[in-house]
């Protein structure tokens, strides 16, 4: 079974009431991400962070949920060994360079509970087992041609593959709901920002249908009414899922509200964006620059 080991970036700083809410948030949002693209998984808290196992279905499937997730900033597939060296060594033998004088280095990180061995001296330990059987490689701590990533847990090693890069931010829904149209590009970025801060988009129904597809890649919410019943997150703390503000672009003077006396709040989030910028936010997000 394919394992993944996630981080979480401003849940962890959150109090332990608002933390145990927007993690739970994550946990389903990340099961759905799962689910509507054709697998099944299960997602477990451990030590502020995540393990999502894959229990059916493709591995890009899994991989791909992640990546469209608020609220992680980083994953990485993870095979789990016994904690000893000579067995890590042999795991990740196969992987070495093999020209001489190539570079390596043992990236070790500890979690849980202190043990037997530290980061540090398990990381020791490993490189030393790489050299018995690859003498022909040289230490590199700096900067390794051939990094061997571990993390290092009180019943089992897990070796590190290819890091998935998230966007960070907070899970979908958990910041309340703003309303937004979706005409061009601009609209669709600065949506973006802001689901990407925790709000959960009501979108008119005189938005582009190309543009509210991309937004059901981040929030599956959006699909149907079931998957919107099954991951709302009201109510939570501060009065959470409350319609609170409109986003998009250049909303000019327009003017909103929630009952007769209290406005809402108009969000530009794209104001003062330098085109380079711009361009960042686009590739992160995902939008082709012909559906503008």
């Amino acid at each position: 079974m394919m394992r993944w080991i996630i981080r979480m970036g401003e849940i962890i700083l959150k109090s332990r009431q608002v933390r145990r809410f927007m993690r739970k948030a994550l946990q389903k949002h990340l099961v759905i991400q799962a689910q509507v693209r054709g697998a099944k998984v299960k997602v477990s808290p451990w030590q502020g962070m995540l393990f999502l196992d894959l229990i059916e279905g493709e591995e890009s499937a899994a991989e791909d949920a992640i990546r469209h997730t608020f609220g992680l900033t980083s994953a990485d597939p993870l095979t789990s060994v016994s904690v000893d060296a000579e067995v890590v060594a042999d795991a990740v033998i196969h992987l070495a360079p093999t020209e001489k004088g190539a570079t390596f280095a043992v990236q070790c990180k500890r979690h849980g509970e202190k043990q037997e061995w530290t980061s540090q001296t398990f990381a020791g330990a490993v490189g030393a087992a790489i050299l018995a059987r690859a003498p022909h490689l040289k230490v590199n701590l700096s900067n390794p041609e051939w990094p061997v990533r571990i993390a290092l847990m009180p019943e089992e090693v897990g070796i590190l593959g290819t890091k998935i890069v998230c966007q960070g931010g907070l899970p979908t829904g958990v910041q309340g709901s703003v309303i937004t149209e979706l005409n061009n590009e601009r609209d669709y970025l600065a949506a973006w920002l802001v689901m990407r801060r925790g709000c959960r988009l009501i979108v008119s129904s005189d938005s582009k249908t190309e543009l509210l597809d991309l937004v059901k890649l981040w929030d599956p919410s959006q699909i149907n009414d079931d998957l919107k019943s099954y991951l709302a997150t009201a109510p939570g703390p501060g009065y959470i899922g409350a319609v609170w503000a409109v986003v998009g672009d250049n909303l000019g003077s327009q003017t909103f509200q929630i009952d007769g006396n209290v406005p809402m709040a108009t969000l530009e989030p794209l104001v003062g964006w330098s085109e380079e910028t711009m361009d960042e936010l686009r590739r992160r997000a995902e939008i082709d620059s012909a559906i503008a």
